[in-house]
């Protein structure tokens, strides 16, 4: 399989793929997670809320990753080359989205502070607090 590249994906319609990545977990999840499910599918459609989506993102994958491992992982693929967290104040990260996912992050706010604390470990220079959002590569 070909590696995924922001510039593969953009030329695709990645918001449409991980929706349908989304809709084949409801064949073989129990319905119990399908409001997470839809809420997950909804957000990434309207590409309107990312922290949210990611919220999602990471709420129905700590429930459902055991048992559906490779859509999870196709999900944080489009994910990663999909979008990117973006300093609201200058600070800047030296880890990746993609890296990040791979960690056992369970919100977007344990992303933040996780980032915060890279950055205060590695001495960036940061003028009050850190500011981070997520936005979508290309916008």
């Amino acid at each position: 399989m070909p590696a995924l590249t922001a510039d593969s994906v953009s030329s695709s319609n990645w918001r449409q793929d991980a929706a349908r990545i989304v809709e084949e977990l409801f064949q073989s999840t129990p319905a119990e997670s399908w409001d997470l499910l839809l809420d997950l599918r909804g957000n990434l459609l309207r590409g309107e809320n990312w922290a949210r989506t990611l919220d999602l993102f990471l709420a129905c994958r700590e429930d459902l990753e055991a048992d559906h491992y490779l859509p999870f992982y196709r999900l944080r693929r489009l994910l990663s080359v999909s979008l990117r967290l973006e300093s609201v104040n200058g600070a800047a990260s030296t880890e990746s989205l993609e890296a990040l996912l791979r960690s056992r992050i369970r919100s977007f706010s344990d992303l933040k502070r996780k980032v915060r604390r890279e950055v205060f470990e590695h001495s960036l220079e940061q003028n009050g607090p850190l500011g981070l959002r997520v936005v979508e590569c290309g916008s």
